[in-house]
């Protein structure tokens, strides 16, 4: 969890990561940290696929991370960890959500059914959601966690890193940001509930 010093810090940050496993809820999240903070929001998977979920050719995908990385401010939701070596020496801070595998997995299952393509803000219509897709998320803590944790460790050890290990974290987060006195009366899109 994190202390009024971090926050107070996130406030002055102009880069951050959110990253997680897919189904963290990392898209809602940023919105609603973009909402407060006046942030640009860069959701990854906008740029890494194309329609009927075609993805974007390795060194292609680095060129184009590497061009998002250098604006001046943002806040980039996505794993992709070919990437992480480009994006976590760019941030000034990094926010990571950790939930219970069968919390993603339900989540990831509860958009593909629930949520209509069109108000998806980070993804081109027709996402997949498929046995390779829900594998990923199953494994996520033992394969890709591990791998994300290294980079942090290799690249961001000045930086702002803020964990948050369940939704009760992530609305005492949320509360103590809006009470920070840069952040009281900016739009906090609540409505977008993580």
């Amino acid at each position: 969890m994190q202390t009024l010093d971090d926050i107070h810090r996130l406030t002055t940050c102009r880069r951050i990561l959110v990253l997680g496993s897919s189904g963290s809820g990392k898209t809602t999240f940023a919105l609603r940290l973009s909402g407060i903070l006046q942030l640009p929001t860069i959701h990854l998977d906008a740029h890494f696929w194309k329609p009927g979920w075609v993805s974007t050719p390795q060194e292609q995908w680095r060129e184009t991370v590497q061009q998002l990385v250098q604006r001046e401010s943002w806040i980039i939701d996505g794993m992709y960890e070919s990437t992480l070596d480009l994006r976590v020496p760019a941030a000034d801070a990094l926010i990571v959500l950790e939930h219970p595998r069968l919390t993603c997995l339900w989540r990831a299952l509860k958009r593909r059914i629930t949520v209509d393509d069109e108000r998806r803000p980070d993804a081109p219509p027709g996402q997949l959601l498929d046995i390779p897709f829900l594998r990923y998320i199953w494994r996520y803590p033992y394969t890709t966690r591990p791998l994300l944790f290294q980079c942090i460790a290799k690249h961001a050890q000045d930086k702002l890193q803020i964990v948050l290990r369940g939704q009760h974290d992530v609305h005492q987060f949320f509360e103590g940001l809006n009470a920070a006195p840069c952040c009281r009366g900016k739009q906090d899109a609540d409505c977008l509930k993580t």
